[in-house]
């Protein structure tokens, strides 16, 4: 059974520990720059529900 990495709500990006950890490791320990990036990607998440929608 394939495992569930990312789950994408109206509100909220719940992600896998390992894939959030990992993106910490890239950034060289910058949380910081990794919670920008996972805001921005639900912001575009979110961008493209509302372009769908309407």
């Amino acid at each position: 059974m394939a495992k569930q990495r990312m789950i994408v709500t109206d509100d909220q990006l719940l992600i896998d520990m390992d894939l959030l950890f990992n993106a910490i490791r890239e950034a060289k320990g910058d949380w910081k720059q990794v919670e920008q990036e996972m805001k921005q990607y639900l912001a575009a998440v979110q961008g493209m529900t509302e372009v769908s929608g309407e």
